[in-house]
């Protein structure tokens, strides 16, 4: 069946979702999280567009962004080729990182784009992974905040809402309005997941898992799966060991 095409912005803008590939981890630690925002920032030196606020999760990122002159499909195809290329060499595996086809949607006024820029900042909160804006690194949030804006696009937000202090009180009051995002039916957060296989096995990287030999990989995923509230797609993304090779093991 033929892609529906995607649906324009009047404004040019989007709240895009990024997501890995059978929702595969695509942030295991800090290193990879700057390299990812180093390949925003750089490409925006090459081709032009505005990043207004971003998250991100382990498996996921948000971001909103202006297209201005070329198209977001354009956009993130640069950025994810070359973030792709460095996560592979890293973690020494081939082939896709992220799904194909990313979700988006269109941010059609003003108050629309306020309120995308509130709910992307209160993701971790929602996740349960943090308590308060605040607390949470990995957003833009902090841009707004601090005199450390970097490539992000604070002035048409600060200066819709005259000031930071404004800012920061909208930012915290309760977003209702719905956005796109992707389910997640595990009963346990990859956040939890996570904590509790590093515990488990401290002495090794999760990202480490997949390239262990083979009795020593499956004694450690059999162990992982009978962790209550588990999936197989869960372990998966985590991991990056395919989904095939998890149903198998016992």
């Amino acid at each position: 069946m033929p892609r529906t095409a995607r649906k324009k912005s009047p404004t040019g803008i989007y709240h895009v979702v990024l997501r890995g590939i059978n929702k595969q981890t695509i942030f295991y630690d800090d290193e990879d999280r700057k390299v990812f925002l180093n390949r925003l920032k750089i490409n925006k030196e090459k081709i032009s567009y505005e990043i207004y606020s971003f998250c991100m999760m382990s498996n996921h990122i948000h971001i909103l962004i202006n297209e201005l002159d070329n198209s977001i499909g354009k956009i993130f195809q640069k950025i994810l080729g070359s973030y792709v290329y460095w996560y592979n060499r890293k973690y020494e595996r081939i082939g896709n990182l992220f799904q194909d086809r990313f979700k988006s949607e269109t941010i059609n006024s003003e108050g629309h784009l306020l309120s995308a820029v509130r709910y992307i900042h209160q993701n971790p909160i929602k996740a349960g992974i943090a308590k308060s804006i605040e607390e949470y690194e990995w957003s833009s949030y902090s841009a707004y905040v601090s005199d450390k804006k970097g490539f992000i696009n604070t002035d048409y937000i600060l200066r819709i809402l005259d000031g930071k202090d404004k800012f920061i009180k909208f930012m915290n009051e309760v977003e209702e309005k719905p956005f796109i995002e992707f389910n997640n039916t595990a009963s346990i957060s990859d956040k939890k997941l996570q904590d509790q296989i590093e515990r488990i096995y401290s002495k090794y990287k999760i990202s480490n898992i997949l390239t262990l030999e083979k009795g020593g990989r499956n004694e450690i995923v059999s162990i992982i799966k009978a962790i209550p509230g588990t999936s197989i797609r869960q372990i998966a993304r985590i991991t990056g060991i395919p989904i095939s090779t998890i149903r198998h093991i016992k």
